[in-house]
């Protein structure tokens, strides 16, 4: 259920419930030139989407902005700061909770780590002044548990692609070679995108809707085992 697909009336009486209020964050970020811009946010959107028809639970608008660095200068990569990418999120959790939210999943498509790191400060500094709980992770952090070789896989590879495929056929399609990523060791550049000279890393090549949609119910399944855990006993 999409919180903002309800009138104020029927929202006000699904709250009062207390469902888990998933909130998909995503962005719009450059994926090499075989996947969509919104690839980091139809991931986390179709996770959230499935998770709460399993719990009944209710889905918050999608975010598709977040800060990027190795991206950052890629076209087609729209990138928020980093204390915007916080405040925005103090900001939306803040006005959940004031409209009766005290269980907050956030569901990140983009698992940079600065990205990542705006997100924990800002669901920090809510926990800390607010009766509220507050799950944070990727989708990612729960694909890297998909029992399959990943080695060398990363932005926009076999994993990635085979999950978008699954999620938008139309949208993305098989990449036509293998992306490497040319370590630059400590050195601090301003072209970080030298890195990803194709705009992605791993066997993009090899990936299939089958295997995208394996990985897709493998996450929702294994974030319903996580709600349930770090929520207590809300659904035995």
């Amino acid at each position: 259920m999409r919180l903002d697909s309800l009138s104020s009336v029927q929202f006000k009486e699904v709250m009062a419930k207390k469902p888990v209020v998933l909130l998909p964050i995503g962005a719009t970020e450059a994926h090499g030139g075989h996947l969509p811009l919104c690839t980091d946010s139809v991931q986390p959107e179709y996770v959230a989407d499935a998770v709460a028809k399993l719990i009944g639970g209710i889905v918050a608008p999608p975010i598709r902005y977040a800060h990027h660095s190795s991206t950052k200068n890629m076209p087609g990569t729209l990138s928020i700061s980093f204390l915007t990418t916080m405040h925005l999120t103090i900001d939306v959790l803040n006005s959940l909770i004031d409209n009766g939210a005290d269980k907050i999943v956030i569901i990140s498509g983009h698992a940079g780590s600065s990205h990542i790191n705006a997100l924990r400060q800002g669901c920090a500094e809510v926990a800390e002044k607010r009766a509220v709980k507050i799950m944070l992770l990727s989708d990612y952090d729960l694909v890297d548990e998909f029992p399959i070789d990943q080695t060398g896989d990363g932005h926009g590879g076999m994993v990635e692609t085979s999950r978008v495929m699954h999620i938008c056929p139309d949208l993305a399609r098989k990449a036509p070679c293998r992306g490497d990523y040319v370590d630059c060791g400590y050195l601090i550049v301003s072209d970080p995108e030298r890195c990803m000279p194709m705009g992605y890393v791993g066997n993009a090549q090899d990936a299939t809707s089958e295997l995208g949609k394996e990985i897709n119910e493998f996450v929702v399944n294994r974030l319903v085992e996580e709600i349930k855990k770090s929520f207590g006993g809300l659904y035995e």
